[in-house]
């Protein structure tokens, strides 16, 4: 699961994950452009960038960070599987796949922000692509430990639901989260890494 791999192929999807992280960083420290670029669902016909923006902007800086870590140990754990373009391209489904899925679903969440969902997608992404990768190897390597891990991200998931739409309060944070988001993200990854696992080579 974890990266063996050429320097070169494990160095590109690091890289990255560290210029996303880094604009997340760059993004919280001018306050002024957080609105201009937060989901907010009824300004999405109008202003459809927010459909990908709001992933990169956060409530605090504890959030960024923490989200900006997120992103580089996913980068490195799932490297064998998801490189840099697949990295970006599971960010991107994932992004849209939450934002669409609030917005179709959620109608009551009016405004969100955070990577937490597509990161989720990345997750989900490259756990079940190893998973796939590990079962079609042979002898199997590693299958119990990822499809594990694949199913503890599930119940995390499901567990953290809130009831009625509701969005919780995390006192480590300091503000609200959105659970739901997580949910939309790992349906989103699961697929996208489900046919990743049947394309592997």
């Amino acid at each position: 699961m974890g990266p063996q791999l050429p320097p070169r192929a494990v160095a590109a999807p690091l890289l990255a994950a560290l210029a996303g992280g880094t604009l997340i960083l760059l993004l919280q420290a001018v306050p002024a452009a957080l609105p201009l670029l937060e989901y907010r669902r009824d300004l999405l016909a109008a202003e459809p960038w927010r459909l990908l923006t709001g992933h990169l902007v956060h409530l605090n800086w504890t959030h960024a960070a923490v989200n900006a870590g997120a992103w580089l140990l996913l980068a490195w754990l799932f490297a064998p599987q998801v490189g840099a373009k697949r990295q970006l391209a599971c960010l991107a489904l994932g992004a849209a796949s939450v934002s669409l899925g609030l917005a179709a679903l959620h109608p009551a969440i009016g405004w969100y922000r955070g990577a937490s969902g597509m990161l989720h997608a990345l997750f989900f992404a490259g756990a079940a692509a190893a998973a796939g990768a590990s079962m079609r190897s042979r002898p199997p390597r590693g299958a119990t430990l990822v499809l594990a891990l694949l199913a503890g991200g599930w119940v995390k998931v499901f567990v953290e639901q809130p009831g009625a739409g509701a969005t919780p309060y995390a006192e480590w944070l300091g503000a609200t989260t959105v659970p739901q988001a997580h949910l939309l993200g790992a349906v989103a990854g699961t697929a996208l890494g489900l046919v990743l696992a049947v394309r592997y080579r």
